[in-house]
């Protein structure tokens, strides 16, 4: 949940958000990034007085497909009208990302997914100012990852390393929408990453028993035996790249 995240994380700026689809679980969070973007009073640290100035953030960033974005501008209409008496809201700027695009210092290249029936946005990130590229896959919600999508992970991470794969990986039972363990397996061996965490995980296996039963699994796929990591993610896990 974004606001107790960004609290429990000493989160005090946005940058950018990448949005991956429109369910609630993903998007309504959005509301929360109003004391991100708001106009606040500032106390100028550097300054005898400490006197209070006003400054004011600019709209957010906020990168989608183009379903995502119409599904936000109806549900959310009122972030796009301008205020009216009480507190304000959040402001943000919708952006389409259909194709590579830099962020700052940020390589940021979206990779369409399917989720059932919905339109998702994987996220293929790297830092551009580095001698090698390391990449970070992030692909969440997705049951299908079509034959183009591969190669366009493929493609992009061909001058550098893929070093870390976030991928769907809900339960051992397959489900309609999202992959079981055994497929995000699938997924991973094609993709090849350094290290793999599975994410979107139900609670029908322990943590100990997701990692057993990969164990068990990890023969059937060559190339995913080769990764350093092949683990299910967890709260508070920290990633390097």
């Amino acid at each position: 949940e974004f606001r107790l995240q960004a609290l429990e994380n000493k989160i005090k700026k946005i940058d950018c958000v990448l949005i991956t689809h429109s369910h609630a679980d993903h998007l309504h969070g959005i509301d929360d990034l109003r004391i991100f973007s708001s106009e606040k009073a500032h106390t100028d640290s550097d300054s005898n007085s400490k006197k209070a100035k006003e400054f004011k953030n600019p709209p957010i960033p906020v990168y989608t497909n183009k379903k995502t974005a119409d599904d936000i501008k109806v549900r959310f209409s009122y972030i796009f009208e301008p205020a009216k008496e009480g507190g304000g809201h959040a402001k943000i700027k919708l952006q389409s990302a259909e194709k590579t695009f830099d962020y700052k210092d940020v390589q940021i290249t979206p990779v369409p997914l399917q989720h059932g029936h919905t339109e998702c946005t994987g996220w293929l990130l790297c830092e551009k100012n580095r001698s090698k590229k390391k990449y970070i896959a992030y692909l969440t919600d997705c049951n299908h990852i079509s034959e183009s999508s591969y190669r366009l992970i493929h493609d992009t991470v061909r001058d550098g390393t893929l070093e870390h794969l976030i991928i769907d990986g809900l339960r051992i039972k397959p489900h309609s929408t999202h992959f079981s363990f055994l497929e995000a397996m699938e997924a991973a061996d094609k993709i090849q990453a350094k290290h793999v965490w599975f994410i979107h995980l139900t609670h029908s296996s322990s943590h100990n028993d997701v990692i057993k039963y990969i164990n068990q699994n990890l023969k059937k796929f060559p190339n995913l035996q080769k990764a350093a990591t092949v683990l299910p993610a967890y709260d508070g896990l920290k990633i390097e790249c």
